[in-house]
């Protein structure tokens, strides 16, 4: 029995580090904001800048890849921490933003993505006829 519940679970185990269209792993993000944009740092360790996408729409980011396991042939997991496959996250924007002006680069293992805020009139008076 423990010989057939450990064969299970490496199966599991091993199936987790493959990419699947069912399974996705939501890598953790920070958002910030200052006078002038919104701010978002992913952590992106391990994962190719050509694998990830980044879309903006109205007050929605979107961020999605694939961080690929980097070892071949494995026929034993002893300890798994790491997430790998297909990811996604999306987040609610806070304010409205120039979707013309976003820029985004992956460095020392972080996505950066900088939106700047858009500038809009609290108050507009409207002329009677």
């Amino acid at each position: 029995m423990d010989k057939q519940f450990g064969k299970i679970m490496r199966k599991m185990v091993i199936t987790r580090m493959t990419s699947s269209s069912f399974s996705l792993w939501e890598p953790p993000i920070d958002l910030y904001e200052s006078d002038t944009d919104l701010i978002v740092f992913m952590e992106a360790a391990g994962i190719d800048a050509q694998q990830i996408k980044v879309v903006v729409e109205s007050r929605m980011l979107t961020i999605k890849g694939e961080r690929k396991c980097p070892v071949n042939d494995i026929n034993t997991v002893h300890q798994l921490e790491i997430e790998y496959g297909r990811f996604e996250r999306q987040l609610v924007l806070p304010r409205r933003i120039d979707t013309s002006r976003v820029i985004s680069e992956c460095r020392h293992g972080f996505l950066k993505v900088c939106m700047p805020l858009l500038k809009t009139q609290n108050t507009v008076e409207i002329v009677v006829k």
